[in-house]
Formats: C-alpha cells, structure tokens, sequence
C-alpha cells in the first residue's frame, strides 16, 4: 500500500469508525460480524494492535462486517475493572510480586487447572453473544481471549480460524494454545521460541506486531520542530507511561536534564494530572529547552524528530520506535513481559538499559558524545521494524475469509 494513501479522507474516516468499535459492543455484534478482533486495556497496547489491524482490513475492504470487543469488558465489567486496578498496583508498587507471577506461569502446562481456569473466563458469556451467528475469523491480541476461543473450538462449538498476534517480544505459556491455526509474531527470535515449545513453524509468521498505519507515513520533520518551537539539536523524548512511580519519574527529568550536552527535551506526559503538573513545573526550571505534552495522538511525529527515546519497553511502545529506527534507553522496564522485551532490544543493539535514574543521564550522554554509536543503533531498530506488520496480518485475514467464503455451504 502507498503510505501517502493513508492520510486521505477515507482512511481517516475508517479510522474513526475503528476507534468507536470497541467501546460499542452492542453495535459490534449487531453486526454478526465475520471477523472479530479480541482485545484488552491492560497497558494499551493490546488494543491499539487491534485498532490497527482493524483499519488495514477496512482498507482492504470497507464493507466487511468487522467487530472489536474489549474482551474483559465485555464479559464482566467488575472483573475487568479489579484485575486492571490490581496489575497496575502490582506493576507500580510491587514489580516483585508480579515478576514471581509472570515467571511462575511462563511455562504453565495447557492442560494445567490453572490454564483451564483462565481459558475459561468469560467462556459462558462469549459464547452466548456469538453462537447465533459466529465469526468465521476470530483474531486475538490479547493471550486469554485466545485461549477461550481454542477451548470453544477444541470443545466443537465453534469452526473458526484462530489467529494469535503476540505482542511482546517473549514467548508466555499464556499465549500457547492447542486449537490455534497461526501465530503472528514479532521477530525471527520469537518463532524460534515457539518451535522450541514445540509449534509447527507452518503454523508461525513473522509479521512484525501491528502499529498505527502512521508510522509507515513520511513525516516532515523540519515542520514539526517549528510547530513545537524546537531547533535543530538532538532531541530526547520522554514517555515515562503511567505505570512509573511519580518519584522516579521525576528523577528521570532531573537526570536528562543535567546532561550538559546540548539537546532539547520532549516529554510526554499523558492524561495524568500529577505527571503533567510535574513536567510543567519541571519546565519552568529546567536548563536546556524542554517542551511538555499532555496525552498525544501524533507519537509518530515526535518519534520522527528524536534522536533517543527513554522509555519502560512496552511491547507496541518499543515497535513503534523500531519503526522509525529511534534508538532506546529503557529503563524501569515492568517485570516479565518488558524485561523481555528489553532484552531483544539490547541484544540485537537497538537499545540500552539503565539500572538507575543517574545512569540514565549517563547513556544519553554517552550517546549524544558518540553519534557514531547512536547511528548504528538506529540502523540496527530499523531492520527489526516491521511498519508492515498490521497489512501483512490483514492481508492473511482477508485471504482466510475469501477461503471460507468459497467453501462455505450453499
């Protein structure tokens, strides 16, 4: 697909469409839709892959009946609402407790209570919203929706395609599932690992993990710096997510800022009001220019302009930057899942991580005094993006539905 394509009306009204989907369920399965994406808010970025794949499917064909459930949402509000108060406190104020869960499940036997358990969550009420008219596609981005559609279809209730689309750069047992057809992964290192757990590579494709069609646009720099009121300089951009203790990210700020190499900094501070109250009041003080952003929707823009991202290594945060070949420094990765990811980043030297507020300064530094080393980190990011990723999944979606289509009874 041309990449200036999408930037024309239709897609932008495409997209609006896809947002409004998952916070509308009833109008999702009014529409008996024959693809349905299952996804989750648990950090965002199960959703937003979602969102992307969704769009580049509408791209292909605007008229297929697509759906986008919040799959714990949708199956038990209260639920939903106690296990994303208790990740986030777990991730924020007990990152131990949370690294023992994610490591004591990371090899879970399929057939274990517990996995039957989990595999089971919502079963009864997914079920009845669907078995009038089932999807012939069902894609999940989020790992226990997965697991309740192979259960649905290894029990004979359901006849689906069952695609899996990881997205993190580890391989949890969470994900692994009997009645899945193909697993869209991240890297070369990901299918590896699934093979070495024993899945069919026929069964493995290495997509890439889906981000907003943006991040394959062309951006125009120079214009961007002007509407941010930045020079020329190298610019550090600080998405400190909301899962960072208020105190250490105020660290953070106070460390890049003490850098006495020249750069101006981008902080984004989200929705949280303490964090832009924060940043603001940082700014008022700080040495070398920094501008401050509250929640954003053009990451891909400001990505472009940086020359170092100081980031936690979420799963889409860290792809969205090896699309755009942005080097990371990465610290306070969430235990599990981002220290995983944090790992492929600095194995393949796309990345450093920091172990402390003041080695953070000191990486920066050490890159900004080193623009050799910081070149080569950015031409390693951009052979590990896959901008492609969410077309290249669409793509098989709709080659799959088109083969159910022909072979459907008449």
């Amino acid at each position: 697909m041309d990449p200036a394509s999408l930037d024309s009306p239709r897609t932008a009204e495409l997209a609006e469409w896809v947002n409004w989907l998952p916070n509308h369920h009833d109008a999702t399965l009014a529409m008996h839709p024959e693809v349905m994406i299952l996804a989750a808010r648990y950090g965002d970025g199960h959703l937003r892959a979602a969102k992307a794949i969704a769009l580049q499917l509408l791209l292909l064909n605007s008229a297929l009946k697509l759906g986008i459930l919040d799959y714990y949402r949708f199956v038990n509000p209260k639920l939903d609402h106690t296990i994303r108060w208790a990740y986030l406190n777990s991730v924020r104020f007990a990152p131990s407790l949370w690294r023992w869960f994610y490591t004591a499940t990371q090899r879970i036997d399929p057939l274990s209570s517990t996995q039957q358990f989990l595999n089971h969550i919502g079963l009864t009420r997914f079920y009845d919203a669907i078995s009038a008219s089932p999807p012939k596609i069902i894609v999940s981005t989020y790992p226990t929706a997965a697991g309740v559609v192979s259960t649905l279809k290894q029990a004979g209730k359901l006849d689906v395609v069952n695609y899996v689309v990881m997205t993190d750069y580890s391989v949890h047992s969470q994900w692994i599932h009997p009645a899945v057809d193909t697993y869209f992964v991240g890297s070369e290192d990901m299918r590896d690992a699934l093979k070495a757990r024993g899945i069919d590579k026929d069964k493995i494709v290495v997509s890439g993990i889906p981000v907003d069609e943006r991040f394959r646009e062309v951006v125009d720099t120079a214009a961007v710096r002007v509407r941010l009121g930045i020079g020329d300089g190298p610019v550090v951009l600080f998405m400190g997510g909301s899962y960072m203790p208020i105190i250490e990210y105020e660290k953070i700020l106070h460390a890049i800022d003490g850098i006495v190499a020249t750069h101006t900094t981008i902080v984004v501070a989200g929705r949280e009001p303490a964090r832009q109250r924060i940043a603001l009041e940082y700014q008022e003080q700080s040495k070398h220019p920094m501008v401050v952003l509250k929640y954003v929707d053009n990451v891909h823009e400001l990505m472009a302009v940086a020359d170092i991202l100081v980031s936690k290594a979420g799963g889409l945060t860290t792809t969205e930057s090896l699309c755009r070949g942005l080097p990371i420094v990465i610290y306070r990765p969430i235990p599990g899942q981002e220290d995983a990811n944090a790992e492929f980043l600095v194995r393949h030297g796309a990345g450093r991580r920091a172990k402390s507020e003041d080695e953070v300064g000191e990486l920066i530094t050490h890159l900004l005094e080193h623009p050799w080393e910081l070149r080569a980190m950015a031409r390693q990011s951009r052979q590990l993006g896959h901008p492609e990723a969410a077309e290249t999944i669409a793509s098989a979606v709709h080659e799959s539905l088109a083969e159910r289509r022909a072979h459907a009874p008449a």
